[in-house]
This record gives structure tokens, C-alpha cells and sequence, in this order.
């Protein structure tokens, strides 16, 4: 929600400035202005140093039966 909010405020701010300086704006510069703002504030907020839990839920255990034959036999090496 915060990067469409980002997004909208500054290709409208532009827009302003674009309209009070005398240049034409239309939907297709406020159209690619919101999509590349969208984009670094996307960016932004992927690679932002914010601590993410990792584990939010429990992780899923498929019912695997190991034999012990396998889990007891060691890792041989081959002679190269």
C-alpha cells in the first residue's frame, strides 16, 4: 500500500510542476511516471535492511520413512 501511495503522490506532484512550467501533461507521462516510481519504490522496499522472520509459519514435513539401513551405512569413497 505505502508503494502505490509513493507512486501516485510523486506523478501527481510532477504533473504539477510539469503543468506550472508550461509543458503539456498527459496520461501517457503520468502513466510512465507512476509505473517507474512504482518500480524504485518497490525496489526500495525489498532491499530495505527491515528484518524479516524467515519461519512466519511452521514449515511442512512430508512423512518420509528413512530406512536405517541407509542412515547407518557410510559414505565410501572411490579411488580415483
Amino acid at each position: 500500500m505505502k508503494t502505490a501511495l509513493i507512486s501516485v503522490l510523486t506523478a501527481t506532484l510532477l504533473g504539477i510542476a510539469s503543468l506550472a512550467s508550461g509543458r503539456p501533461f498527459d496520461a501517457a507521462d503520468f502513466t510512465a511516471i507512476l509505473f517507474s516510481t512504482g518500480l524504485v519504490a518497490w525496489t526500495v522496499e525489498q532491499y530495505s535492511r527491515v528484518p524479516r522472520s524467515l519461519m512466519s509459519r511452521r514449515p511442512i514435513r512430508l512423512p518420509v520413512a528413512l530406512r536405517a539401513a541407509s542412515v547407518a551405512t557410510p559414505a565410501q569413497r572411490m579411488a580415483a
